[in-house]
């Protein structure tokens, strides 16, 4: 690539690494998720389709997820060069991240005996506060000045404000949840709203979790654009750039009506389009109808990043700047899965709402139970563990050699399309929690985590080529 080479002092713990210490740390992840199957049969933070999510099952949840937001973030200060104090501050937080957050998720079980173990586990969402924050001022102040002539720019500056977003809603969340309407103030605005104070903790709720997995996902792609994206030529180059716009309207838009709907109160809640009456109906004005935010994520997000993906694994580039073998076969896992996502998010999610009349996972409709097993996937599957092997290929490809990463894309993308079954599996066929669509999700599991101790037993902590490159 063109790119200057990152000539900033190497950051590490001691005589360890960065990429070593990180290493570690997804081991903690992985070992971490299995436990999870013990605890959330399949691997999901609901019970059934009837019991409220479980706070038990959300918290241990939240372990896993603050630790891929931290290892996403630590990633952009590194592809992005910031400036060594900004990545300092990422990489020793991402440390204190992830180790907070796996031993809190691990005993924070329930509140009614002592918020002591919530607390311990808030300290990890305070530390992801300091990365996305220290990610965004770090943006702001950055010199690259080919970096900031570029859509790329405006790409991870949408994503990571809306990550900055995300964890403050969240944070005022935790802070309901923990002292509910004291001093008065929360009470106080939820009833201004039209909201009861667990109707608005709610709301803040959707905004939060739906805002963060979006962000996360569009920092991927802001890693992906920049890393390979650069050079392109022809109709490769339209077609990204198009999809880069996607993106960007996406992500503001969808920042922007979930900061509405948190906020505005009960008259403001997310409207349906595409509805049996009509084009347009406020919420609980129809039978069926996909969420417009939901519509907006999976137009704009899911297949403007397709297009950005797809542009810079098959289209033209400069006949001094080509991809190299290892940087093609991360695209090519990177696009498979990110097509996966389209179809299981994008595809049967569209389904599911346009007939909520048929699938609503709330109510008692014939194909309820299927609605279930969507909302069920399509998070844990979809949009966290697909996310996280995206992670996993983009770190692999600078830790492994070329014979070795290319077995690994192999494994983790047999994973992905098993996992990809399974989850339609799910979603058409039967939904029952031990059907056949829970093996051959278990079996795509079975690939993911086997690669995962490959890379682990093969990666021998030293950088192959420089991650700004």
């Amino acid at each position: 690539m063109n790119s200057k080479k990152n000539i900033s002092p190497e950051i590490g713990l001691g005589k360890y690494s960065w990429p070593q210490v990180i290493k570690w740390l997804l081991i903690v992840l992985v070992i971490y998720a299995l436990f999870s199957v013990l605890i959330s049969n399949p691997f999901s933070i609901f019970v059934d389709r009837t019991t409220p999510v479980d706070y038990s099952r959300i918290m241990y949840f939240h372990g896993l997820t603050v630790g891929l937001a931290g290892v996403i973030s630590l990633i952009i200060s590194q592809v992005y060069d910031f400036e060594t104090k900004f990545k300092k501050i990422i990489f020793y937080f991402t440390i204190a991240t992830i180790f907070l957050g796996v031993t809190g998720g691990a005993i924070n079980r329930s509140m009614e005996y002592t918020k002591l173990t919530l607390w311990y586990q808030i300290l990890s969402f305070f530390a992801l506060d300091v990365i996305l924050i220290t990610m965004f001022i770090g943006l702001i102040v950055i010199k690259n000045q080919e970096l900031r002539q570029s859509r790329t720019y405006y790409l991870v500056l949408a994503a990571s404000c809306s990550a900055v977003i995300a964890a403050l809603i969240g944070d005022l969340v935790g802070f309901i949840l923990d002292f509910g309407n004291w001093p008065g103030i929360c009470g106080w605005y939820a009833s201004k709203i039209g909201y009861t104070l667990p109707e608005w903790q709610d709301a803040l709720l959707r905004a939060h979790s739906d805002m963060m997995v979006v962000a996360v996902i569009g920092l991927i792609l802001a890693v992906i654009s920049w890393k390979y994206g650069r050079n392109l030529i022809g109709n490769a180059s339209t077609i990204k750039a198009t999809g880069e716009w996607m993106v960007i309207v996406g992500l503001i838009l969808e920042t922007i009506i979930l900061v509405i709907s948190g906020f505005g109160g009960s008259d403001l809640q997310i409207p349906h389009i595409f509805t049996e009456k009509g084009f347009f109906q406020p919420r609980g004005h129809s039978v069926a109808g996909i969420d417009l935010v939901d519509f907006t994520i999976g137009t704009f997000v899911f297949i403007g990043g397709m297009l950005l993906i797809g542009a810079m694994l098959f289209g033209k580039k400069a006949a001094d700047d080509k991809l190299s073998i290892t940087a093609k076969y991360t695209l090519s896992g990177i696009f498979l899965t990110w097509c996966c996502i389209v179809i299981t998010v994008a595809g049967m999610g569209f389904l599911e709402e346009y007939r909520a009349d048929l699938y609503n996972s709330y109510n008692k409709v014939p194909l309820g139970e299927y609605g279930f097993a969507f909302r069920m996937l399509h998070l844990d599957i979809s949009l966290i563990l697909f996310p996280a092997i995206m992670v996993v290929m983009l770190l692999a490809q600078h830790l492994l050699k070329d014979d070795q990463y290319k077995l690994i894309q192999w494994i983790l993308s047999i994973g992905v399309i098993f996992c990809t079954l399974g989850s339609l599996v799910f979603m058409i066929f039967n939904p029952a929690a031990f059907g056949p669509g829970y093996w051959v999700v278990g079996l795509g599991f079975v690939f993911v985590v086997a690669a995962m101790i490959y890379f682990f037993i093969q990666s021998d902590n030293k950088q192959k080529e420089n991650f700004s490159k």
